[in-house]
């Protein structure tokens, strides 16, 4: 159905977030609602062609949701697929007995929720989508605390875009000034991400920018740090990063960003331009009150909570009962003991971000 309207329900924020951009990229309408009682209002005044309902939710769940929905005739015929974390045989039963068109289990995969959705809304009438934009995607690794690996993993998340993806990624190191993806990557400096960034000429343009990357792998490029100790006046502006960033993303290159732990002007102008910010933590309660403390200050540097999105990186082994104020999207488990059990965790952890980035 062209342009269905599509009401979201869900009391986390971050799963709102992810499911309205990726509706949004396929040229769906969305609507929000954070508990049931905006649901109800929703759905009475605005009459959306197919809701997303979540289940464990404070007050009034979604089970009581739905019962309140299919009792109502001018609202029943509504479809309406549950995205919950519970995926037990007596949930599934229980949606399904009460009015349910579709079950799918949290944590998903972003083209698997599409093809809930649109087999769902094929019921009432033809989909179209609408196509898919051509321009790449900013990513943001950063972490309050350092010694949580935000480097490695914004290495394994470039080179996972790029076989999920099959399209090409430029990873940027603005740990300034040393960085640490070219002595991990083994790769020079002469040309660096400060050097492109004081750049004197006035038009950058794309060919220029890519004469600073150094291709690491077929289809991933690697703009370093300058991997020594610069003058303050060296330093580039924070204003400097974002036209940068908009001539690779509009040219169809996905940009990672290396931001270290240092909150500098540049990486808080990385942060407000990027499309999605993993903010990594070892799970540990130090990396965790860092973490906490981080996000309760976000707002007042001009961040856009919605796309700070935590990652649990078990750097230091596994960690149980971890405590943060927002809910990690995704969990790297460690991976000290080799096994393929192990390895296969690791790789989930990593394609729920690549899904993140690319919904």
């Amino acid at each position: 159905m062209e342009g269905a309207k599509v009401l979201v329900v869900d009391d986390e924020f971050t799963i709102r977030y992810l499911v309205e951009h990726q509706l949004k990229r396929h040229g769906f309408e969305t609507i929000m609602a954070k508990d049931g009682p905006s649901a109800l209002e929703a759905v009475r005044t605005q009459k959306p062609d197919l809701i997303i309902l979540d289940i464990m939710m404070p007050d009034m769940d979604g089970f009581e949701v739905c019962a309140a929905i299919k009792s109502d005739p001018q609202l029943a015929s509504i479809p309406i697929i549950f995205l919950t974390a519970l995926s037990s045989k007596k949930d599934k039963m229980r949606a399904f007995k009460m009015g349910a068109d579709d079950y799918l289990a949290k944590p998903f995969q972003a083209d698997e929720f599409m093809a809930h959705v649109t087999a769902v809304l094929r019921r009432i009438g033809p989909v179209k989508k609408t196509p898919e934009k051509a321009n790449g995607r900013v990513v943001a690794l950063y972490s309050p605390k350092g010694g949580v690996g935000v480097t490695t993993l914004a290495i394994q998340l470039s080179e996972a875009l790029v076989l999920g993806e099959g399209g090409e990624v430029v990873l940027i190191d603005l740990d300034l000034p040393l960085g640490g993806v070219a002595p991990m990557l083994k790769l020079y400096t002469a040309r660096h991400i400060a050097k492109l960034l004081n750049d004197s000429s006035e038009t950058v343009t794309l060919d220029t920018v890519l004469r600073f990357t150094q291709q690491h792998r077929a289809n991933l490029r690697v703009i370093p740090a300058p991997g020594y100790f610069i003058q303050p006046s060296e330093m580039p502006q924070a204003d400097s990063l974002v036209p940068i960033l908009d001539l690779l993303s509009s040219n169809g290159y996905h940009v990672v960003l290396d931001l270290g732990s240092y909150l500098t002007p540049l990486a808080v102008a990385g942060m407000k331009r990027a499309n999605a910010i993993f903010t990594v933590t070892s799970g540990q309660a130090v990396d965790n009150m860092h973490l906490d403390t981080f996000f309760s200050a976000a707002r007042q540097m001009g961040l856009d909570s919605r796309r700070l999105m935590p990652v649990i990186n078990e750097l230091h082994g596994e960690v149980e009962g971890v405590q943060l104020a927002r809910v990690p999207v995704a969990r790297i488990p460690h991976a000290s003991e080799r096994s393929r059990t192990r390895l296969w965790l690791q790789e989930q952890g990593l394609h729920k971000l690549v899904s993140v980035v690319l919904a």
